[in-house]
């Protein structure tokens, strides 16, 4: 397969002087005092980076959504790793046992070639094995595949419900899949959302064990994809025994984590996904991951977990969103990829490559997407997604290194609420990065406030050439050394002040540690 060695970006972020497309927030670091504008940051393509947590979400093309071509080299010159497809079951067997995944295959191989290593999420109904009479009814009275994006792609439709023959059909269909994509893929998610229950764990279009009381018929819902994901990870093991099996659980504080941790989920699976679509990313966001980890956690071997999904959406839509800008959405990105990086996770997927038309029941299309559609447009997210890969390739968190900001010259004689921040730090190629925010309900503007940080760290630490990055803008501004002090009492550590914190993070790091555009 030819890989594209390099690839430089399709699209440059240019318009960093239209306050409109910020939400009428001026940069944050101009005419800051001790800080000057140095450059623009070099990004990296995919093809650059060996390793990273980074990914992005290409779901729903088994519902063709949207047509991807157009964003392959898109997607590469972003710098993501990994990308989440859906199988589409209804899409590769439309004969009893004879599979076509050609389609699969060419998003595949594109993804490849430029460096983005595709990961399976397996589902969903398919009519021959899984037949629903109310969808076939639609099917049949419209001219064209219907526009709701559920029925149309049979989304939930299990086949635990529909029998023994639809469940070995099923199987037969993971052990085909396995077999074509070897030494392509090797990471297969077990269905989508199954704790959504009322969207995606469904029989005949309906809930199922209706007639149980609530709590009853949640527990037993749980258990039965337990079941589904022995059944599944069985003959994927068989036919392909490197795979690494993943379970999905949408919700990390649910019934489906309670029951996962009773059952030993962890002795089935390699990997547990979970999405975390929380308005504001650091809601909560240690506290879920760490109540899913303690029920998880298996003595017998070590669960690796991922953020499978989260993103913001630059329009209203069914999760109550008030502010829907491409700033707001923007900014979710940074702090979200950021507090994934804090929790440990070891992929962050991003939702989505791309609005998606005719998503929803009524047909209607969901903007969760770092390009528009017809034709492929970026949203400022897909820059800030752009920043976020570059920061954050090979790197790994760095629990020995602090940075934390409070009032300058100490003064506590004022409110300590504006400064809760979050502070994260971590090694790139062993070079210290850190960084810091105010973690503001995101769809609030907060001006830049100064403040003053402490920055410690091995006992030679020493800055040689401190630079902040924006990753918003795709700015670089060094730090005059008049602005940094390195205290006797501390030895490894530095206090900067005035020191700009706004509420998206802002990089501290090494001017060695980034490349700067060429000056056109």
């Amino acid at each position: 397969m030819k890989k594209v060695k390099h690839m430089r970006p399709i699209f440059k972020l240019t318009n960093t002087d239209d306050l409109n497309l910020y939400d009428n927030n001026p940069p944050p670091l101009e005419n800051q005092f001790g800080i000057s504008l140095l450059g623009k940051m070099k990004v990296l393509s995919s093809s650059d980076i060996s390793s990273s947590m980074v990914g992005i979400g290409m779901e729903t093309l088994d519902r063709d959504t949207y047509d991807p071509t157009p964003l392959y080299d898109s997607l590469c010159a972003s710098g993501c790793k990994w990308a989440r497809l859906q199988t589409g079951w209804i899409k590769c067997e439309n004969k009893i046992g004879v599979y076509d995944f050609s389609w699969l295959d060419v998003i595949v191989d594109n993804l490849l070639m430029r460096g983005i290593q595709p990961w399976f999420n397996t589902g969903f109904g398919n009519p021959i094995h899984t037949p629903v009479p109310a969808y076939e009814k639609i099917f049949q009275e419209s001219k064209k595949p219907p526009k709701n994006g559920m029925i149309r792609g049979y989304v939930g439709e299990v086949p635990l419900y529909h029998g023994e023959k639809a469940m070995t059909a099923w199987k037969n269909y993971l052990v085909a899949m396995a077999r074509h994509f070897t030494g392509r893929v090797t990471h297969y998610e077990i269905w989508n959302e199954p704790d959504m229950h009322r969207v995606f764990w469904r029989h005949l279009g309906q809930t199922v064990h209706s007639d149980m009381d609530e709590t009853a018929r949640r527990v037993r819902i749980a258990e039965d994809y337990i079941h589904f994901v022995a059944e599944s990870a069985k003959v994927l093991r068989a036919v392909l025994p490197a795979v690494k099996i993943i379970a999905d659980i949408s919700h990390p504080v649910s019934d489906h984590v309670r029951v996962a941790g009773i059952k030993r989920i962890a002795e089935q699976v390699d990997i547990v996904s979970y999405h975390n679509y929380a308005n504001t990313p650091e809601i909560e966001n240690r506290e879920k991951v760490e109540f899913l980890r303690s029920h998880l956690e298996s003595t017998d071997n070590e669960l690796e977990l991922w953020q499978g999904e989260a993103g913001r959406a630059t329009r209203p839509h069914h999760s109550g969103c008030l502010a829907t800008t491409e700033y707001i959405q923007a900014k979710y990105i940074t702090r979200r990829l950021l507090c994934d990086l804090q929790t440990g996770m070891k992929v962050s997927s991003i939702f989505t490559a791309s609005d998606l038309k005719s998503y929803y029941p009524d047909g209607s299309d969901q903007e969760f997407g770092l390009f528009r559609v017809s034709p492929p447009k970026p949203k400022l997210a897909y820059f800030s997604f752009q920043a976020m890969c570059t920061l954050l390739a090979e790197s790994e968190l760095a629990p020995q290194l602090l940075i934390a900001g409070n009032q300058i010259n100490g003064n506590m004689s004022s409110s300590l609420l504006n400064y809760r921040f979050n502070s994260v730090a971590f090694l790139h190629h062993q070079t210290p990065v850190f960084a810091l925010y105010l973690p503001e309900n995101i769809e609030l503007s907060v001006p830049p406030m100064q403040c003053e940080v402490k920055i410690s760290a091995d006992l030679n630490f020493r800055f040689r050439e401190p630079v902040l990055i924006d990753p918003l803008r795709h700015t670089v501004y060094t730090i005059a050394p008049e602005i940094v002090k390195y205290p006797d009492w501390a030895k490894g550590s530095a206090i900067i002040a005035p020191y700009p914190v706004t509420d998206y993070p802002l990089f501290l790091t090494e001017r060695s540690t980034i490349e700067l555009e060429d000056k056109q």
